[in-house]
């Protein structure tokens, strides 16, 4: 009798120790992104929560083990912020090391005698449940290097490489150059990334970058950024009072949602306003601010990842920081306040990140002389993917079509903020996905289910009507 088909058997994974040894040894400062990353990563650490960005590459057809672990060892000695850890003094620093060892996890799959070899759908199965894996655990800043790193392994072929790094030490930008360098070794592609720059310039060390922002020009830029955020604190509103249930569940919940309906609308006011998306998004989060507290103007923080100098544009090491962007919605209809919206966050960009403590200052200078709380702000992550999302009109008929076609679910994240509510938005050719993290002290889970739906129907509602460049949404 011929035995059934069956699942790949389990094999015990083996470990694979890549030494490495390179220059550029020595202490230096966090640069200020990093102290913003590592301040969150603090702050996450007791929720369990790794705050990891994760990339699985497919590997080449051909690719052996050992061209794989020897990309991995090029990589940590090229780049020095990942054989770098930080230092726990008062203010923390980091250290470069000239010498150590990163383990490799190896999970091989292999089909049992007389069961069906495993098909592409269970490799990638496997491969996206060890990236979760090495992913779901917080880093210790100052005891492991920050990257993990885990090969999947068929039939003696490396088919997948999983790698979580630490937010201290890259952001989303900084794995462009990365994915570039492995590209030209073994990778396929990097699935998420726009585009991946050549990986023939380096940019800049993180200690080269601290003794750039601890020089008169960084300063110099530093005053600039606090004169903008003082602008926005002292016209932003103020904290409301939190309508969450402390203590009736988890703390800090997400909300995913997806809409075709949402696409679509995105889509067509990007391409009635001559507008970005992002300024889309962003203009939709102040417009709901406004509602709720009746004030003329309403603030949102943005992600300004600073990589516009050329000189870091392929710097392995964070250079972003949330920034505070203030419209004034006063008689504004929709796409009104989405050009609006456009030109205070170039504002906001252009004034670029600051010290994360001078910052902090600042603001609780600002609260003593209003007398009020201004830490509830809105926080808008917006994450362009590898394709752009379609830029067209659309109309009432064909949003009421896709209005079926979406989808809202609670779901668990290793992303945690330090915000009352932090909207992410993955956004390619497919479309606009969606992340809302609620603190449930400050939000209720009825709180953000309505949020989403009120965002949504804003934007269709501006989309669909042809009046609505007459029709004021904001204050007056």
């Amino acid at each position: 009798m011929t035995p059934e088909p069956g699942p790949a058997a389990p094999v015990p994974p083996r470990t694979v120790t890549v030494s490495f040894e390179a220059g550029g040894t020595g202490p230096a400062p966090l640069t200020w992104s990093q102290q913003y990353y590592l301040a969150e990563t603090d702050a996450a650490r007791p929720h369990g929560r790794s705050l990891a960005i994760t990339r699985l590459y497919p590997l080449r057809p051909g690719v052996r083990e050992e061209q794989t672990t020897a990309a991995l060892r090029a990589l940590t000695e090229r780049y020095e912020t990942l054989r770098t850890r930080v230092t726990r003094t008062t203010p923390p620093t980091q250290q470069a090391h000239h010498q150590g060892s990163l383990e490799v996890t190896v999970h091989e799959i292999a089909a049992s005698a007389g069961t069906a070899p495993p098909t592409p759908h269970d490799i990638r199965a496997t491969a996206d449940a060890v990236l979760a894996d090495i992913a779901r655990r917080p880093f210790d800043v100052a005891e492991e290097w920050p990257l993990r790193a885990a090969l999947v392994v068929v039939g003696g072929r490396p088919r997948f490489l999983a790698l979580a790094f630490s937010h201290v030490a890259v952001d989303a930008y900084a794995l462009l150059p990365v994915s570039a360098f492995l590209v030209e070794r073994c990778a396929l592609a990097d699935p998420v990334a726009r585009t991946a720059p050549g990986s023939g310039a380096e940019g800049p060390q993180p200690r080269e970058l601290a003794e750039a922002e601890a020089s008169g020009a960084g300063d110099r830029a530093a005053r600039r950024a606090l004169l903008h955020a003082e602008r926005v604190l002292r016209r932003m509103p103020a904290t409301p009072v939190g309508a969450g249930r402390p203590g009736t569940g988890e703390r800090f919940r997400f909300l995913r949602r997806r809409s075709a309906a949402l696409d679509l609308a995105v889509g067509a006011l990007a391409a009635r306003t001559g507008e970005s998306p992002a300024a889309v998004l962003a203009a939709a989060v102040l417009a709901l601010d406004a509602a709720d507290t009746g004030e003329r103007y309403a603030a949102v923080q943005l992600i300004s990842a600073n990589r516009l100098r050329p000189e870091t544009a392929n710097a392995v090491v964070p250079c972003s920081q949330p920034v505070l962007c203030c419209a004034d919605t006063e008689g504004a209809s929709f796409p009104e306040l989405v050009r609006r919206t456009a030109a205070a966050s170039l504002r906001a960009y252009a004034a670029g990140p600051c010290p994360p403590a001078a910052l902090a200052e600042l603001r609780a200078a600002v609260e003593r002389e209003r007398g009020v709380r201004l830490d509830g702000v809105a926080t808008l992550n917006y994450r362009p993917r590898a394709t752009a999302l379609p830029i067209r009109e659309t109309d009432v008929d064909e949003l009421r079509r896709a209005a079926a076609d979406a989808e809202t679910e609670w779901v668990d994240s290793a992303m945690l903020w330090q915000s009352a509510h932090y909207l992410s938005a993955d956004v390619d050719g497919s479309g606009v996905r969606l992340l809302l993290q609620i603190d449930t002290d400050v939000r209720s889970p009825g709180w953000a289910e309505r949020r989403l739906a009120d965002l949504e129907a804003l934007l269709c509602a501006a989309a669909a009507d042809p009046a609505a460049d007459r029709m004021p949404v904001g204050h007056g």
